[in-house]
């Protein structure tokens, strides 16, 4: 198999010495003299001066859209600093506006204690026996143990067992 590929290789090398010697003799050079000289034109002058002016047309057109972009750039730059300074603002606002509803829902909730805390256990353990367990909770986490204590006593032992097992867990 090797010799064949030697072969066929030595086949191709002689086959281009060949041709090559073929080219470089006589009648390849006979048919290049024959051949009509073809001369390149030069580019006159004008043409070179009207090239020069496009071209300075050109520069100064590219120089006018960089001025452009760049007051575009720089508008830009000061409409994102503006944005970033809104973001800032509305980011403090959201904070406060938020700030402000835990301490509206913490009076509310004060509300609350301060007033199944004034009323008489059996009372007040009447009333959260029919409230949701989530608000009970909250209402007696909120409490003095004692007075919790009192009203959950009162309450069936179904219900107070169920609400001292939300009341162990975190929160």
């Amino acid at each position: 198999m090797l010799f064949l590929a030697a072969v066929v290789l030595g086949k191709i090398v002689l086959s281009g010495l060949y041709i090559n010697s073929r080219y470089m003799s006589g009648e390849a050079l006979a048919k290049q003299e024959e051949a009509p000289s073809v001369s390149v034109p030069l580019v006159s002058e004008k043409s070179l001066r009207e090239r020069e002016i496009e071209l300075r047309a050109k520069e100064k057109e590219l120089a006018k859209k960089k001025k452009e972009y760049l007051a575009l750039k720089e508008e830009a730059e000061a409409k994102m600093a503006e944005l970033n300074e809104l973001q800032l603002k509305l980011a403090n606002y959201a904070k406060k506006l938020a700030e402000r509803e835990k301490a509206l829902k913490d009076a509310k909730m004060a509300h609350l204690v301060s007033l199944y805390t004034a009323m008489e256990p059996a009372k007040a353990a009447a009333i959260m026996e029919k409230l949701k367990m989530e608000t009970v909770v909250k209402i007696l986490r909120n409490m003095k143990g004692k007075a919790a204590g009192k009203i959950v006593a009162m309450m069936s032992p179904e219900k107070g067992a169920r609400i001292s097992e939300e009341l162990s867990r975190e929160e």
